[in-house]
């Protein structure tokens, strides 16, 4: 089986790379023939191979959709399905479908709400996400892929998608890299933290992953434990999250801001900290919950979007009222105070990504998407 992976661009560090790294790493495991066509490469799938796809005007925005589909489209033959990711991948698929008709499967991870963003660009570039895939859902998409039952919700009710077209397919965690170390890891030693109580935040510093409430709730968690470490790994890539500088000065002993982090050193942090926590106010599905939860380490977040269904609230985490930073600091104060707790919460946590969230079932269910998909 010979299969079109279309993703506009790879993005270093990005979720969405992971996910075609790995699910590509498998498929390719099991005998299938793969190549990503892209605009621009900047994170690794390898062993995949990544085709950049040149065309007059790729440095124009939303002109550039046009381009990229039409290039695509004389590139993308003789494979027997095109499976596209995001926007505007999605156009492609549609394109090649309607060419050359070829089967069209579409995974959808879902946009951040319009109205998380502060910046007009990135505003103006989720309302086009929003309406190209809500009009190319309907021009040819033969099966779409919901990474989270919440995304299959999203996908029946605002995008009035047949269900019947709907598969669901969880992201995975690579379970060999991220998995419970019993040491304390010695990169805690570079950035000064030592045996503190540690608090870790792994993800961008975009306003909708809301750092800004972790950040309200260290005063109130400084108070039970007042010599805890917050480390904030993760830079940003669209918009900037606005911190108000006498919450900085008040807390400042207490932050450790590492920016990007490498990807070879994220499973270090996880299993260095005591507690993780995720403030995102949305989320398709929740990949660094999940990966911390590999690493047997408790997860507070918000209990909204596909959060629940990654986290077990009072099994695996604890899942508080969203933008509740008072909800937040209880949470951690409640795990940093129980030791036993906390590690049962890891041990849950582990065996819950081990039966849901690994890439191995999750490029099984993949296939057989691409097989009802041939077969109908």
């Amino acid at each position: 089986m010979r299969v079109a992976i279309v993703r506009s661009t790879l993005h270093k560090g990005s979720g969405q790379t992971v996910h075609i790294r790995e699910l590509t790493k498998r498929l390719r495991n099991k005998g299938l023939e793969l190549k990503v066509f892209t605009r621009e490469t900047l994170g690794d799938i390898s062993p995949t191979e990544s085709i950049e796809v040149g065309f007059t005007g790729s440095d124009i925005p939303f002109i550039r959709h046009f381009g990229f589909m039409a290039k695509c489209g004389t590139l993308i033959k003789d494979f027997d399905l095109v499976h596209t990711q995001y926007h505007p991948s999605i156009f492609v698929g549609n394109f090649v479908r309607s060419l050359r008709k070829t089967p069209h499967i579409f995974t959808f991870h879902g946009y951040a709400p319009i109205r998380s963003w502060t910046n007009p660009a990135q505003r103006l570039k989720m309302i086009d996400h929003t309406i190209g895939t809500f009009v190319a859902l309907h021009a040819g998409v033969n099966k779409v892929i919901a990474i989270s039952q919440y995304i299959k919700r999203l996908l029946t009710g605002f995008y009035h998608f047949d269900e019947a077209k709907i598969s669901l397919v969880y992201n995975g965690v690579d379970l060999e890299r991220f998995h419970p170390r019993t040491e304390r890891s010695t990169i805690w030693e570079r950035y000064g933290v030592a045996d503190n109580p540690t608090i870790l935040y792994v993800g961008r510093m975009d306003p909708y992953k809301g750092v800004q409430y972790l950040l309200k709730a260290v005063p109130l968690v400084l108070e039970a434990f007042p010599n805890a470490k917050f480390v904030i790994a993760g830079g940003t890539r669209f918009d900037q999250v606005k911190i108000h500088q006498s919450v900085l000065s008040r807390i400042r002993k207490a932050l450790v801001f590492t920016g990007y982090v490498p990807d070879e050193e994220i499973p270090r942090l996880y299993s260095a900290c005591d507690v993780f926590c995720y403030p995102s106010m949305w989320e398709g599905f929740g990949l660094t919950p999940a990966e911390a939860q590999a690493s047997a380490r408790p997860v507070v977040a918000f209990n909204h979007c596909a959060i629940p269904e990654v986290v077990a609230d009072g099994e695996t985490g604890i899942l508080v009222r969203p933008a509740d930073h008072e909800g937040l600091a209880a949470g951690i104060i409640q795990i940093l105070k129980d030791p036993e707790m906390r590690q049962r919460m890891g041990i849950q946590g582990r065996k819950r990504v081990e039966a849901l969230f690994n890439w191995d079932l999750a490029a099984e269910k993949t296939l057989e998407v691409y097989k009802q998909t041939l077969e109908s």
